[in-house]
């Protein structure tokens, strides 16, 4: 600034010597400069590699971290811990290495810069002082550690985390260190004036940054004319189109997001806790393939024990139960006996296991035939549809999740897969049967029927528009507590 130069890159050093070069540690390797500045030396060491889950030597070997399932922590194994050991002395001699590179590269004057809490100094210098203080008695030598006393102990240089610790380990028995952050130790340090120390202040360090931004902005501002009326009023109808042009939307910018078909239950019970797939315990589940080495090693009866030892999922009970339902033959009286056969012939044919159809409630299926619902399924007179599936069309803007796909999508149509367990068709009209396996309580019934409420709404749609008949009932009969709830 002094000599009227600009701020522009510097010309190749052989051109111009007056100038400052940047460059890293690494790059420096072999070059000398008259003055070095060496900063951020407060940056700590990187210790990623020595952090990882498995760790590899050279030699092949490996080091992994142990998962405790009960407590769901990581434990660092010995192999892991031997060969974390071993980067973590390869990382800090590569450290050295760069810190001896960077510090006698200057052929006159080094300055070194770092930002540290003035605590955390004194506490370096005053342990580095102590432990230096007992190897000279020890030793018998008043030389300084660091120029050709006693080394610096391996444990004190791996517990620091960042090149100016090490330094001021390296430094701390100067005088001039003792006395900047008044440890209280400077009678007893040295003073061989090899090097100055200044601290900085916040205030100072804003007073600079505010003078060097001055710097920038006198180097950079440039006077511009006055626009004329004229100009600023087309600007702004250019900054009016700019801005409308930039908050338009496609219209149907959602339709790519819209799937072409779902199924009933994906829109009724989005995101829901009744379909969300439990995953608890499924390490513990045991494949076919394992249970039937266990019938051929240890015969039936262990087999049945190991067969009930799986998780029952509440969804398969619910699944089995369905099955029955569809396989009763309603042309014959329905009792516990027909009920128990039929799960049988299900067991034969393998569409379930046999710890599923011991859940199977055959009591809670006979009190549905035996209510006056059930009475309407078994007259003579009425058709009866079981596990009746269904295709039907409706506009998007009905299904939709979001007020955008609903607004973008108007026009369009999404096909609605599903099957509806029951569907009696009277001569007057359409009952809608949907059964449900809910472990509940009948004082629970109401609140839960709502949950499905939906769901049996658009099973009433589709039913009537596709059969072109009259809805007469929707109803929802919850075979655990035996109660019908119309919706």
């Amino acid at each position: 600034q002094e000599a009227g130069q600009d701020w522009s890159s510097a010309e190749p050093e052989a051109e111009v010597e007056n100038a400052v070069r940047i460059i890293s540690v690494h790059k420096s390797k072999g070059l000398e400069f008259p003055v070095v500045f060496l900063a951020e030396l407060d940056s700590q060491f990187n210790k990623r590699d020595i952090q990882e889950d498995c760790l590899a030597n050279p030699g092949g070997a490996l080091g992994l971290q142990i998962i405790d399932r009960e407590s769901n922590t990581k434990l660092s194994s010995l192999a892991h811990q031997v060969i974390a050991e071993q980067k973590l002395s390869t990382s800090l001699e590569e450290e050295m290495r760069i810190l001896y590179v960077a510090t006698t590269r200057a052929r006159e004057r080094l300055v070194l810069t770092a930002c540290e809490k003035r605590k955390k100094c004194r506490d370096i210098i005053s342990k580095g002082f102590f432990s230096e203080d007992a190897r000279k008695q020890t030793s018998g030598n008043d030389a300084g550690a660091f120029f050709g006393g006693e080394p610096i102990a391996d444990w004190q240089l791996r517990s620091c985390q960042s090149h100016l610790e090490w330094i001021l380990c390296g430094l701390c028995d100067a005088k001039s260190l003792h006395s900047a952050f008044e440890t209280g130790l400077a009678a007893r340090a040295l003073d061989d004036g090899l090097f100055s120390l200044r601290l900085y202040g916040q205030a100072e360090l804003d007073q600079l940054s505010g003078y060097v931004d001055g710097l920038r902005k006198s180097k950079s501002s440039i006077s511009k004319p006055k626009a004329s009326p004229k100009l600023k009023q087309t600007e702004a109808k250019l900054l009016s189109q700019i801005k409308k042009s930039l908050a338009w939307r496609y219209r149907f910018g959602g339709a790519p997001l819209l799937p072409a078909k779902r199924s009933v239950t994906q829109l009724t019970h989005h995101g829901d806790e009744y379909v969300r797939i439990d995953y608890s315990r499924a390490l513990d589940r045991k494949p076919k393939a394992v249970l039937s080495a266990v019938r051929q090693a240890h015969g039936p009866e262990r087999s049945r024990r190991a067969d009930l030892a799986e998780l029952v999922d509440g969804r398969l009970i619910g699944t089995a139960t369905h099955l029955v339902l569809a396989g009763l033959d309603l042309a014959r009286p329905i009792t516990c006996e027909a009920i128990e056969k039929t799960k049988e012939k299900l067991l034969t044919d393998g569409a379930m296991t046999e710890a599923v159809a011991e859940h199977i409630d055959t009591k809670a299926i006979m009190r549905f035939f035996e209510s006056e619902l059930g009475q309407t399924v078994l007259d003579a007179e009425n058709s009866v549809w079981r596990e009746w599936p269904f295709t039907f069309a409706l506009p998007a803007s009905e299904l939709s999740n979001s007020s955008d796909e609903r607004q973008a999508t108007s026009d369009e149509s999404i096909i609605i897969q599903g099957i509806i367990d029951m569907v009696v068709q009277r001569p007057e009209g359409l009952l809608i049967i949907d059964f449900k396996t809910d472990n509940i309580a009948a004082d629970g019934v109401s609140e839960r029927a709502e949950l499905y409420r939906e769901q049996l709404e658009l099973y009433g749609r589709a039913a009537g528009a596709i059969l072109k008949s009259k809805i007469l009932g929707k109803w929802l009969y919850f075979l655990k507590p035996g109660c019908a709830v119309e919706v």
